[in-house]
């Protein structure tokens, strides 16, 4: 791995003779969070072992052979395969297994996940440092696990990553099938450049950050019945006119006119 620099410790640390009591780590996966987990502890220097089926295949090094050695043991792979990884591994048991799951939750594997979503570019490592890891609440601690990390970090009871896994998916992913929605009609339906949302989009973001509370503009922050109902009939037979009145219910009811839809399914009702 080479020397470790020596300004690669956190800030306030006395010095890089600590990272050689740092644990070793073992990495299975080579998906994107394996990379770019990978790559961040390469740049801090810690020892790191890797292992995928991919590689498996090409060199026939099983992963109890690559990995059994290593004190923490970084399980990133689907979260479909994380057990059936564990369970079909006995050999890896004494190594202290953690996932990167924000939604699991299993006694083989506590969770460990970083907020942050992973594009194909590798970062620096002050981006890495930036990513605030949520904790699912066991035995296993963040600072005991990553002492090298200075990375902020949060506890989280297990019973609750379930509802923390899904706000996180309506408010990041989610943001993105609509922002594609976007930048995709402006150019096939409207003819106008995508980029030309992107200023809109950005200021947004600075709303958000800003002021969360207040960040919310257009019709439903202005109760403004006429202009939703407009908005709904434009969308006729888009998919997206029910995404549309799904947000009007939950954040607006009063705003919410009767789709035909609906109306049909409640004249069913009123006759069955």
């Amino acid at each position: 791995m080479g020397q470790v620099p020596e300004n690669s410790c956190p800030a306030g640390w006395p010095g890089t003779a600590l990272f050689a009591a740092a644990p070793s780590y073992g990495i299975a996966g080579d998906g994107r969070v394996a990379r770019h987990f990978a790559h961040y502890l390469d740049l801090l220097g810690l020892r790191v072992a890797r292992w995928s089926r991919r590689q498996e295949a090409i060199d026939g090094i099983a992963a109890e052979e690559k990995l059994g050695g290593c004190d923490v043991l970084l399980v990133l792979l689907s979260d479909s395969a994380i057990e059936p990884f564990l369970r079909a591994r006995p050999g890896l048991s004494r190594c202290k297994a953690i996932h990167f799951s924000g939604a699991l939750v299993t006694p083989l594997a506590q969770g460990f996940h970083p907020l942050m979503t992973f594009g194909p570019e590798l970062h620096d490592r002050a981006t890495y440092e930036r990513i605030v890891f949520v904790c699912e609440r066991g035995e296993l601690r963040f600072p005991e696990l990553f002492p090298a990390l200075a990375n902020p970090h949060h506890e989280l009871a297990p019973e609750l990553k379930g509802r923390y896994h899904a706000l996180c998916v309506l408010g990041g992913n989610f943001t993105v099938l609509l922002w594609q929605k976007l930048f995709e009609d402006f150019e096939t339906r409207l003819s106008l450049p995508a980029d030309a949302a992107k200023p809109y989009l950005r200021k947004i973001l600075e709303n958000l950050e800003r002021n969360p509370r207040q960040a919310l503009t257009g019709p439903l922050a202005r109760g403004d019945a006429g202009t939703v109902a407009a908005n709904l009939a434009s969308l006729e037979g888009d998919a997206f006119q029910e995404v549309y009145q799904a947000f009007v219910r939950a954040c607006a009811p009063a705003l919410s006119p009767v789709c035909p839809h609906e109306r049909q399914e409640r004249s069913h009702d009123r006759h069955s």
